[in-house]
């Protein structure tokens, strides 16, 4: 499994970052890193039918997460959660077809199981012992779920 990330970018002036390394905010500005992927790459090398044939969690699109080595991986089966077709909102709203992610499937009951276990599984992968988040609801929850199986 490789990943097709290429770098981390800082969304105020663009200066970019290795992704494999421990790190939060950019250095420079203090602000939010985006992801940037080598998307020609990835299309080349990866098809539907791969995915399909994956085990259907969050980890089927493993080479759009940032973990290179699957043994770092910490998992609980988070992901592939259903998507629930809402009639009634959809006909409130005008539309045709509204569906809503379920995500209170995952293994921690929330959304935030999916970026705990790529947090998570990339700080194993870059050599941490250990880890500490602010949080007094789900995020915590999720982290103490993610870090007890780490």
């Amino acid at each position: 499994m490789t990943s097709y990330i290429s770098h981390l970018e800082c969304s105020v002036c663009g200066k970019s970052y290795p992704y494999k390394q421990l790190i939060g905010v950019s250095p420079c500005c203090e602000k939010v890193l985006f992801v940037r992927y080598d998307l020609a790459k990835l299309g080349r090398e990866v098809d539907r039918d791969s995915l399909v044939s994956r085990p259907d969690t969050m980890w089927r699109y493993a080479e759009l997460l940032p973990v290179d080595d699957p043994g770092n991986i910490v998992s609980l089966g988070e992901g592939g959660t259903p998507l629930v077709k809402s009639v009634n909102l959809a006909k409130k709203l005008g539309m045709t077809n509204l569906y809503i992610k379920d995500e209170g499937l995952n293994p921690t009951g929330t959304f935030k199981a999916r970026g705990i276990s790529a947090a998570i599984s990339k700080a194993m992968e870059l050599g941490a012992k250990g880890f500490t988040m602010p949080s007094a609801g789900n995020a915590a929850g999720a982290a103490a779920a993610y870090g007890a199986r780490a």
